[in-house]
């Protein structure tokens, strides 16, 4: 039986010949003219109950109270070229969709929005979904499906141990390229910050719509099993593309550019190579899924490379700055009100000035995290009720961290030279305080950049490796208070650039946001934390 025929058969009763429709997916993939009556086929016999409260959920939705997080995401739909050409009245359409599953489909009462879900409604929406809002609740029902199975896969450990079987398979079958990456100082989470984007969006947003849409199908019959293999097929098409790159800033830009850069005849080869995969190395993917998890890729410090093993920074091969740090005890309660209402009023006040949503929406979480209530402070709590003398506490809690790993000589300097233990931070910064969080390009020590997770409370700024990685490599954070904010608008690393210089004239950072609006977020939020008196 032909592919055509077989999805013809299930779009009419899918039960018969779902076994082979599972060959096919991955073979052949839907025929464009049959994808939509396959997928609502695919939903099982309660589609049309899904369908009919969908249509309900539509019809007493209004574009006009969409909430503020979901506008934000949509706001990248904007300023994509996948997207450019879709109309506001579309974009609106795509928000109330994903926003009738969450409220109406989702069964969970606290969910979320799934990383991905506009761009993938936006992908269904624009090609199939045409300029008349009559058949957007089959729409609302396909996306249930797609949104419930990636939301369990996303927010389990499945999803990063897939990407730990990913580094398995390609150390096995791209040694040449991981030798490349660890030539050039790409690491694996330089790799996995860029492929995350593309699993969490089905592949919708940059490459061709083909692909995107053949990876739905695979989901919407086979499940999420295999996906991460598309990853490997796309960067086996471009191994040789990539190996022949000897600059490791214009490679990482290379790999940021693979979905605009893959072409729609590259799609059957990307699907070939790695159904090819998945049979000839059946028993070993088998062994690995057992044995490679993320957790132990992780549980080592410093940079995981992708073959060899990662050589510790000596602490001569960079300077440890120093911290102005204020050995005083403060011990007065109105003194920290006060404070904490001066850095409320700032805030505010940047609010109000505030003219988009990205930059507003910022402010509003650090105003939320600022005027939230601290940790419980009774005589029992081993909190304390003001920011503790460092010189009462020397030697309290400096040989062992939060995981209980000993301090190693590196920390204990960086401690004597004025940074604190990001996992006693509780010690130093009194809570609640103010609060941001974001991801910032870092430069290397070869002149190029890779991303990194920074977190600011109060006046303590640490960085992690990804924001669901939030281990601090040397469990130390620097306070900015009383540094100098500067923007970077003329360098040659990257545009949208910041500076953190200590009162000392020491250089702390320099960082680089994605855009105009997230540098001056941070610049004015950086800002406030420098004034914070002690």
């Amino acid at each position: 039986m032909s592919s055509n025929r077989i999805f013809e058969a299930f779009a009419k009763a899918p039960k018969p010949v779902w076994r082979k429709a599972r060959k096919a997916v991955w073979t052949s993939g839907v025929p464009a003219d049959l994808r939509l009556s396959v997928w609502q086929s695919s939903l099982g016999d309660g589609n049309d109950e899904l369908f009919e409260a969908g249509a309900s959920a539509l019809s007493f939705a209004d574009a006009e109270t969409l909430p503020e997080d979901l506008l934000f995401q949509l706001e990248a739909l904007y300023t994509s070229p996948t997207f450019k050409s879709l109309t506001k009245e579309q974009v609106e359409r795509i928000g109330l969709i994903v926003q009738c599953h969450i409220e109406n489909i989702e069964s969970e009462a606290e969910a979320g929005y799934i990383p991905g879900s506009v761009q993938v409604v936006a992908r269904i929406l624009r090609d199939y979904g045409g300029t008349d809002p009559s058949n957007d609740h089959k729409l609302l029902g396909v996306y249930s499906k797609l949104g419930e199975t990636m939301k369990h896969y996303t927010e389990g450990e499945r999803f990063k141990d897939d990407f730990a079987l990913l580094l398995a398979v390609m150390r096995h079958e791209l040694k040449d390229l991981c030798l490349h990456f660890d030539k050039l100082e790409i690491d694996v989470m330089d790799v996995v910050s860029v492929v995350e984007v593309w699993v969490t969006t089905l592949f919708s947003d940059g490459f061709p719509s083909d692909l995107g849409f053949r990876v739905m199908d695979v989901v919407m019959i086979n499940g999420v099993s295999n996906i991460i293999f598309i990853v490997y097929g796309i960067l086996k098409l471009r191994s040789q593309s990539m190996q022949m790159i000897n600059d490791s800033k214009r490679l990482y830009e290379y790999i940021t550019r693979i979905p605009e850069l893959t072409e729609f005849d590259e799609v059957k080869s990307i699907f070939t190579l790695s159904l090819n995969t998945v049979k000839s190395l059946q028993s070993k993917i088998e062994m690995w899924r057992k044995e490679n998890t993320w957790s132990k890729e992780i549980c080592g410090r410093g940079p995981i490379m992708f073959v060899s093993k990662a050589t510790p920074q000596k602490h001569g091969d960079s300077k440890l700055y120093e911290d102005p740090f204020m050995h005083e005890d403060s011990g007065d309660d109105e003194t920290q009100e006060k404070e904490r209402s001066e850095l409320i009023g700032t805030l505010e006040s940047m609010m109000a000035k505030a003219n988009d949503h990205m930059t507003k929406r910022a402010l509003e979480q650090a105003l939320d995290e600022l005027r939230a209530y601290g940790p419980p402070r009774d005589d029992n709590s081993s909190w304390p009720t003001g920011t503790l003398k460092r010189s009462n506490r020397e030697s309290k809690g400096r040989d062992s961290d939060s995981r209980g790993s000993t301090l190693d000589s590196v920390q204990r300097e960086a401690i004597a030279k004025g940074f604190v233990p990001y996992s006693q931070l509780y010690q130093y910064q009194d809570f609640p305080c103010l609060y941001m969080e974001g991801y910032l390009q870092k430069p290397r020590s070869n002149s190029s950049l890779h991303k990194r997770f920074f977190v600011l409370h109060g006046s303590y700024l640490t960085h992690f490796r990804s924001h669901k990685h939030r281990r601090s490599q040397r469990d130390i954070a620097a306070c900015v208070r009383g540094a100098t904010i500067t923007p970077i608008d003329n360098s040659t690393l990257a545009k949208y650039g910041l500076q953190i210089t200590l009162s000392n004239g020491t250089v702390l950072h320099t960082l680089f946001a994605d855009d105009s609006q997230s540098q001056q977020v941070w610049i004015r939020v950086l800002q406030a934390a420098s004034k914070a008196e002690e």
